[in-house]
């Protein structure tokens, strides 16, 4: 078991930026770092003079729309009547097909835009779920066309990235497990890659470990402990480290009292009858000593208990106090 630090970090394609479409002026935000968003979810307002003037232009175009609308029918029902020539109508038509095209390519560029209007500008709106990771525009200030103004991470995958010697990297192959501890608890990691170059200034491989089951509570370029599994192996009995325990100096699990549960089984046979005898109640659970081989993670490695024997998992300082006090004369369940 090595034990060394790994940076958390996530590749370059899950760090995202949301880009401003249009200059403008950073009039509002509607999210803070560090705070999850979903994909559509306001993010903030920017007051644009361009965006005005598109705004402008197309209910202008609708308003000209309209009424070319009605000339055009104005100018059928004439021609079928035989007052006005086809000519005519034929222009108006032209004319209407020609704002209706402007207004339809404005259209195009808004939706493109990927912005919805507000009454002091436009909106943009999260592209993807994630986490903001940093606002990069004060709010109030100005932002040019396509800069961006916020990180986005994406929380689909974080990687720890450790730092070995050379020659522990070399080991190392893709049954490699390990376990990073993060805020007292540990998650597991599988093993992606060794990275082709030593770091420069700490002259150590730089490995990559995959965090499995994508936890939400971790903090980009933390450094944080990590423990790797290395060759040689061999099978040995797990068990979880909560079921260890000291007891007079000796590390011990807990173990049923099979003659208890022999007697038990008998009293519960022979309790319809009477006697006036009494035998001294022995403890259900035995300390068993137990050597410790190594940790892996949340479990142990240990030698001393055999394949399918049963231990004690969760109470074990009930147990352990329960074993104390009728070692102390008293009497405890």
């Amino acid at each position: 078991m090595i034990k060394t630090n790994a940076k958390i970090t996530q590749l370059s394609n899950q760090q995202q930026q949301i880009v401003s479409s249009l200059a403008g002026h950073i009039e509002k935000y509607f999210v803070k770092a560090g705070e999850s968003v979903k994909k559509g979810d306001k993010v903030a307002l920017i007051e644009s003079l361009t965006f005005s003037k598109m705004k402008e232009e197309y209910l202008s175009l609708a308003a000209q729309e309209k009424a070319a609308s009605y000339e055009v029918n104005s100018a059928y029902k004439l021609y079928k009547k035989g007052i006005s020539s086809k000519s005519e109508y034929n222009e108006k038509l032209i004319t209407l097909q020609e704002i209706q095209s402007k207004k339809n390519t404005l259209k195009s560029q808004l939706h493109l835009l990927g912005v919805k209007s507000h009454d002091k500008g436009f909106i943009l709106y999260a592209h993807a779920d994630g986490v903001v990771g940093k606002l990069l525009v004060p709010l109030h200030a100005n932002v040019d066309a396509q800069k961006p103004i916020m990180t986005l991470v994406n929380q689909s995958a974080y990687y720890a990235l450790a730092y070995l010697s050379p020659q522990e990297s070399l080991k190392l192959d893709a049954n490699v497990k390990g376990w990073v501890d993060v805020a007292g608890e540990k998650h597991p990691c599988s093993f992606v890659q060794l990275l082709p170059q030593i770091d420069e200034e700490t002259q150590r491989a730089k490995v990559l470990f995959w965090i499995e089951g994508n936890p939400k509570k971790l903090l980009l370029n933390a450094f944080v402990p990590l423990e790797i599994n290395l060759a040689p192996k061999k099978e040995a009995i797990m068990i979880d480290k909560n079921a260890l325990t000291l007891f007079n100096g000796e590390w011990v699990v807990f173990v049923p009292n099979e003659k208890e549960h022999a007697n038990h089984e008998r009293d519960e046979e022979d309790k319809h009858d009477a006697h006036d005898d009494h035998e001294e109640e022995e403890a259900p659970y035995l300390p068993k000593v137990v050597d410790i081989l190594t940790y892996n993670g949340n479990k142990v490695a240990i030698k001393g208990l055999h394949d399918g024997e049963e231990y004690v998992n969760s109470g074990v300082y009930f147990v352990k106090s329960m074993l104390l006090k009728s070692a102390l004369g008293e009497h405890g369940h």
